[in-house]
């Protein structure tokens, strides 16, 4: 079974893209029939953008919510007050506000993407997937909306889906770090796997040491460029190495998104559980409903043959996160465990919809199926693991 270091949430480190997040307030913002005569509403409307762009999202609020309540009916402000909510990190008011938009107008672009990155936030994965198609399906041409679904990707440890939209995002935004090292990431995890082609790994190693070069040079001494080290580091299983570069990232900005869940994650690896615990709880005190950090810390109960608390954690990851490859896996190989096998059968048949080129998720579907008396499932699972293993996987 592959494993890999968490990835960062996506909203606490929100890329500034242009063409996006900046230009929707102007965008919903020009005046329409919707003012009619009353000058008072239009004036309200332009003093809340004023705020917007001043960044006092709290007074862009306060003023939305004084021009709904005199017509509910005007779009552009229930789209806007929804982005003040979400700039204030309010995200369950934003998808309030973004649903009785879209009740309007359900192919509102910026209502659907703030959706999307709003759910992220609250680490709703599943409807943030749903969200964020439906923007693409309404425009395929915002770097934001590639950020998003590259990023969604990387959380489910998936680099190979999470290129292309990535790629996408650099070629709209060239010069926004953010992109480039999450591309970078990505490519990291491509070229270090085990069994890679030696062209493929030398292409992806070329995009990994081009990244790093350009961060250097953009963003030298700074907590992001020691955190892109220790994801390439990971990459390369180069443990303590990463550990070292997170840890170093952690001096520079005590608050980095994330950090103890990347370092938790890196610790399990090292089978240091007591510390991995305690970084993963400490992710936890600051998300509470964090699905990538219940997985993580669930996978370590089961390394540590916890198997109850395992499956408890396990569950509220799937139901916020249902295509997580990890959770489905370990939630599975937990009920194994326990001898709850018909239970362990359907997390595990997912787990080889969401990633068939792992072997191990096949022998343990072949374990439950044998132990149930299903020789031709069991006898097709045994099949395909041996055909990946001698593969490589």
């Amino acid at each position: 079974m592959s494993r890999r270091t968490a990835i960062p949430c996506l909203v606490t480190l929100l890329p500034k893209l242009s063409g996006s997040a900046a230009a929707i307030l102007l965008i919903l913002g020009v005046a329409t029939d919707a003012w009619g005569q009353d000058s008072s509403l239009e004036k309200l409307f332009h003093d809340a953008q004023a705020a917007s762009r001043q960044n006092n999202y709290a007074q862009a609020e306060k003023l939305y919510r004084q021009i709904l309540d005199a017509d509910p009916e005007i779009l552009p402000a229930r789209v806007n007050l929804g982005l003040a909510c979400y700039w204030q990190h309010k995200s369950r008011e934003a998808l309030t506000e973004f649903h009785k938009a879209l009740q309007a107008s359900p192919r509102e672009f910026s209502a659907l993407l703030f959706s999307g990155l709003a759910y992220l936030d609250l680490t709703d994965y599943d409807h943030a997937q749903a969200a964020l198609e439906k923007a693409g399906q309404v425009n395929d041409k915002d770097s934001l909306l590639f950020w998003a679904l590259g990023s969604l990707a990387m959380m489910h440890n998936d680099a190979r889906a999470a290129v292309q939209p990535l790629e996408r995002c650099v070629a709209l935004a060239p010069d926004n770090v953010r992109c480039v090292w999450l591309l970078g990431s990505a490519c990291a995890i491509l070229a270090y796997r085990e069994h890679q082609e030696p062209a493929v790994q030398a292409e992806y190693e070329a995009r990994v040491e081009s990244g790093l070069h350009w961060m250097e040079q953009h963003e030298p001494n700074t907590a992001l460029l020691h955190v892109f080290k220790g994801d390439v580091l990971a990459a390369r299983k180069r443990t303590h190495e990463a550990l070292t570069e997170y840890q170093w990232a952690l001096k520079i900005d005590t608050q980095w998104p994330d950090i103890h869940l990347l370092t938790g994650s890196l610790l399990r690896m090292l089978g240091r559980w007591d510390e991995a615990q305690a970084e993963l709880k400490r992710q936890l005190q600051d998300r509470p409903n964090d699905s990538r950090a219940m997985t993580e810390m669930g996978s370590l109960y089961c390394d540590s043959w916890n198997y109850d608390e395992a499956v408890t954690l396990l569950k509220q990851a799937l139901a916020r996160d249902s295509n997580n490859y990890e959770a489905n896996y370990q939630l599975g190989r937990s009920y194994l465990a326990l001898e709850k096998y018909p239970l362990a059968i359907p997390f595990l048949e997912r787990a080889t919809k969401l990633k068939p080129e792992e072997s191990s998720s096949y022998y343990l579907l072949y374990r439950a199926y044998r132990t149930i008396k299903q020789p031709e499932k069991a006898a097709e699972a045994l099949k395909q693991f041996k055909r990946l293993k001698a593969l490589g996987s």
